[in-house]
């Protein structure tokens, strides 16, 4: 961790752009299916209904009691698209009791009742409806005389649904975000910060969706399919985000997501993942942001991405921040900032400043000791990581951001109950991962959180 302190090189005034919220309200919906015995041989379709909210541009459907039994489980699909989430026992808590985001108005449900389960239902309790927007969605600051974005098809970068910023998946399986995106200023607007401050208390909900379509012609985004759409893990989220204008580096959000309930997948299974390091570029070195800024009709927070130069990593007191000219506009905030040469990740953009005469944008850096603690304690105690793909871009050390390539030299210093944490990767015996676990008696966890590990030939 860094624990030594520089003198800032430069404070400009740069300004969050405030999270651009999908308009939405949420009513109350009636509709229970009934209870409902299985047959005694073959699964059947029980119950079948349309549920709709006339002119919305999106639904999400919240469950209040029910009882899948053992086997059973309910379809929603959107009249729309056909997007199809399917949810049972097991997946149904893993989303709070509710569903993807569908696109359209009207959403079928049908309960499927498997043999030997009795008393099966489902009850819809409420909605949340979405509402046609009526905003520009942020400030807009592009570095030169145009925005130079183009679309981008990077299935490791996200949106935050119904919040309205950019996640991406890192190599340890946690996402990372702003913090001004998951604790919103109350008073902020798009000119300017108000006196009031954030209140500590988390705001974020919904999921994050990869695989971003199109969004309409008149701006108004779309969903993503159902089996790219995570459910935030709400109670995983670890952030920091002191309010609008009180000061750079240190806003920042870590959490993880639940499986997709379709699927089965993770969403770094599902997705891949982008790696970490807390060094840096040379000062005009190629960085990229890729994010899903707010821009005109199709491209309207769909995922676009730019390059740009690297203006240098700035300090004040324990606080980190890397400053770019790469064009970006409300709603990139979250995104990462890649370092071109490698495509290894070096912070998280997080606040406007630059014009097309001068400034620059920023994010926070992974020397911000806080964002450096989340992210090496997130799979839990006494974390040792381990990522043969990695570049070699410092001397290993065995962190999230200096892994070693080999699997003992992770086992040589992971304390009693610890983890080594395997980024996904065959790593071969010719390359010395042979070893015995136990023999001095300290017990350990191997995971493999992002992928697939195979040790040995």
């Amino acid at each position: 961790m860094k624990t030594t302190f520089f003198l800032p090189l430069f404070l400009t005034a740069l300004v969050v752009a405030a999270p651009p919220i999908r308009p939405r309200h949420t009513e109350p919906y009636a509709m229970h299916t009934g209870l409902r015995d299985g047959a005694a041989s073959g699964e059947t379709i029980a119950f079948r209904d349309t549920i709709r909210a006339a002119d919305a541009p999106w639904l999400r459907i919240h469950i209040g009691d029910y009882d899948l039994g053992a086997a059973s489980y309910v379809i929603f699909s959107s009249l729309q698209d056909g997007g199809m989430q399917r949810l049972d026992s097991r997946s149904l808590p893993q989303w709070y009791n509710s569903t993807a985001i569908f696109n359209g108005d009207a959403v079928d449900i049908e309960l499927h009742v498997a043999p030997g389960d009795a008393g099966v239902f489902v009850e819809v309790a409420a909605l949340t409806v979405g509402e046609w927007p009526d905003d520009d969605g942020g400030v807009a600051t592009i570095c030169d005389s145009g925005d130079d974005r183009v679309l981008s098809s990077d299935s490791r970068v996200g949106r935050l649904y119904i919040g309205g910023c950019t996640a991406w998946l890192v190599s340890n399986g946690a996402v990372l975000s702003a913090g001004h995106c998951v604790d919103f200023d109350p008073d902020e607007t798009n000119n300017s910060c108000g006196p009031l401050l954030p209140d500590g208390v988390l705001d974020l909900n919904g999921v994050v969706e990869f695989n971003i379509p199109a969004s309409q012609l008149n701006g108004n985004t779309n969903a993503a399919n159902p089996n790219d759409q995570y459910p935030i893990n709400l109670a995983s989220v670890t952030w920091n985000f002191d309010g609008c204008g009180q000061g750079l580096g240190k806003d920042f959000a870590v959490f993880s997501v639940n499986p997709n309930s379709t699927t089965g997948l993770t969403a770094h299974d599902a997705q891949g993942f982008l790696r970490m390091t807390a060094e840096k570029p040379a000062v005009d070195a190629t960085v990229r942001v890729t994010g899903c800024g707010s821009d005109s009709g199709t491209r309207n927070f769909a995922l676009q991405t730019d390059t740009g130069t690297y203006e240098g990593e700035q300090s004040s007191v324990a606080n980190f921040w890397h400053t770019h000219r790469v064009d970006t506009t409300g709603g990139s905030s979250g995104s990462p900032i890649l370092w071109e040469a490698n495509g290894v990740a070096i912070g998280i953009h997080t606040n406007a400043g630059c014009t097309n005469t001068g400034g620059a944008n920023s994010g926070t850096s992974f020397e911000h000791n806080p964002l450096e603690s989340a992210l090496e304690q997130f799979p839990g105690f006494g974390a040792v990581y381990v990522d043969r793909g990695m570049p070699a871009l410092a001397a290993e050390d065995g962190t999230v951001f200096r892994p070693f390539n080999t699997v003992p030299e992770a086992i040589a210093i992971v304390p009693n109950g610890g983890i080594i944490s395997m980024v996904e990767g065959t790593y071969p015996a010719a390359e010395g991962n042979t070893f015995l676990i136990g023999e001095d008696g300290r017990a350990m966890w191997l995971r493999a959180p992002v992928g697939d590990v195979i040790i040995g030939d």
